[in-house]
C-alpha cells in the first residue's frame, strides 16, 4: 500500500535543542488562495518538530505530512469527544427517565457535558501515547533555498 504524502511550507522561528518551532501556514477546506470567495482567513499554526535536517531560524522547510496520521488524528480529536457527548446524553435521559425524575432531559444533557469533559481526558491520554511512541504526523524533509 502506498503512503500518501500532503506536502506544506513552514517559516522556522528558533530552535531549541533538537527541535524546531514552525510556524506552518494552515490549508483551508477549499485549498483558499482563489480569491473567489474573497479569500480565506486561516490562520498560521505553529507545530514543534524533530530537527533532524539541520535547520536554523529564519529557514524556510519543507514539511511533509502522511495523509493517514492526519485523518487518524483528526478522527481522534473529533469523534471521541462527539461520541461520547451522544453516549452521555442517551444513557442520562435513560438514567434519569427510569427513575422518574421529571428535569430528565435537561440532567441528561448535563450528563452528556460530563462525559464531553471526560472525553478530553481520553484524548489527552491518547495525545501522550502517540508522543512516547514518537508517531510524529509531520515532519521536516529539506531547507528550501530560494523563495
Amino acid at each position: 500500500m502506498e503512503v500518501a504524502w500532503m506536502e506544506q511550507l513552514g517559516y522556522v522561528r528558533r530552535i531549541e535543542d533538537n527541535m524546531a518551532e514552525v510556524e506552518v501556514r494552515r490549508i483551508s477546506g477549499c485549498g483558499g488562495g482563489c480569491g473567489s470567495c474573497g479569500g480565506c482567513s486561516t490562520r498560521n499554526i505553529i507545530v514543534k518538530l524533530e530537527n533532524n535536517i539541520g535547520a536554523k531560524s529564519g529557514d524556510f522547510v519543507e514539511i511533509k505530512a502522511r495523509s493517514n496520521n492526519i485523518i487518524k488524528y483528526a478522527l481522534i480529536v473529533y469523534m471521541i469527544p462527539f461520541i461520547m457527548l451522544i453516549l452521555g446524553i442517551l444513557i442520562g435521559i435513560n438514567l434519569f427517565q427510569s427513575m422518574g425524575i421529571v428535569n430528565y432531559e435537561a440532567l441528561g444533557f448535563l450528563m452528556g457535558t460530563v462525559f464531553l469533559a471526560i472525553s478530553f481526558l481520553i484524548v489527552k491520554f491518547i495525545d501522550g501515547s502517540i508522543k512516547r511512541r514518537n508517531e510524529n504526523a509531520l515532519e521536516m524533509v529539506k531547507i528550501l533555498e530560494d523563495l
